[in-house]
């Protein structure tokens, strides 16, 4: 009789630990499916070509969007708070960048939104000779010095980063 109950135990436990090493065997099969996708995916996404971005075009696009049409009070006629401003700048620039220039060179009056009257901070000229560096795939830098009666000598460094398949500007410098 001991030898039947053992033998029904043994066959018992070998019966539950080959159904776990199968259960196994698809979980290590799965996870290796995982990885290899994983793998794939990232090889894929390493061939990913990114064009250098049209440095010139973003640079007078986001000056176009920061300089909007108002009446002889300031008033601007194309837009009513600082949040859609904000969110047109952000179609050329980070949200960082779109909220701090629209902090500073815009105010919500009476419903309506305002330029405040104050000069343009100094800015690249498309005519002059710039660097152009590659930070990383994603991320440039652009390095300009020049001159004005208003600000003097000034280098600007401008980041541009690529960002939901189009490029903007991340931020810039003035030294």
């Amino acid at each position: 009789m001991k030898q039947y109950i053992s033998f029904i135990l043994i066959a018992g436990m070998l019966s539950i630990t080959s159904g776990c090493g199968s259960d196994v065997t698809k979980l290590a099969e799965n996870h290796s499916e995982m990885m290899l996708s994983s793998i794939e995916n990232k090889a894929e996404a390493k061939t990913i070509a990114v064009a250098k971005p049209d440095v010139e075009m973003l640079s007078n696009e986001l000056i176009n969007r920061i300089m909007q049409d108002s009446d002889e009070n300031f008033q601007v006629e194309n837009f009513n708070t600082k949040e859609e401003i904000n969110e047109h700048l952000q179609e050329v620039a980070s949200e960082d960048l779109a909220t701090n220039i629209a902090d500073t060179y815009y105010e919500e009056r009476e419903g309506s939104l305002y330029l405040i009257p104050t000069e343009l901070f100094p800015w690249m000229d498309n005519e002059e000779p710039y660097e152009l560096n590659q930070v990383n795939t994603f991320e440039y830098q652009l390095v300009q010095t020049n001159e004005s009666d208003l600000y003097g000598t000034y280098t600007i460094e401008i980041n541009f980063l690529y960002e939901e398949n189009h490029w903007i500007i991340k931020n810039f410098t003035i030294k």
